[in-house]
């Protein structure tokens, strides 16, 4: 669960950071309750002046969801599939085991 926390606080502080008003996540009901606590924290702790707001949602509702998915299985698949989602990623995060 840590990993899933520092993920969850990275998400939070780089759409604070865009100036997000509002972020989905997809859905997974085995940890949803506590991605909730983390995002209630994290998104107090980055309020300025109007919170984010946030939801969970399933991938075949919300289509968008798809992208990241991709994004990060290319990434992870290596080789050209690498290169290809490079100019699509901004940063990544090193999660220790």
């Amino acid at each position: 669960m840590k990993q899933i926390a520092e993920v969850t606080q990275a998400v939070v502080s780089d759409a604070a950071s865009f100036g997000a008003k509002s972020m989905i996540l997809e859905r997974d009901d085995s940890i949803v309750d506590f991605d909730k606590r983390v995002l209630f924290k994290e998104v107090r702790k980055w309020n300025h002046h109007e919170p984010i707001r946030y939801s969970h949602d399933r991938a075949a509702n919300e289509p968008l969801l798809w992208v990241p998915d991709a994004i990060a299985w290319s990434y992870v698949r290596g080789g050209d599939w690498r290169r290809r989602v490079r100019p699509l990623i901004e940063s990544v995060i090193r999660l220790s085991p």
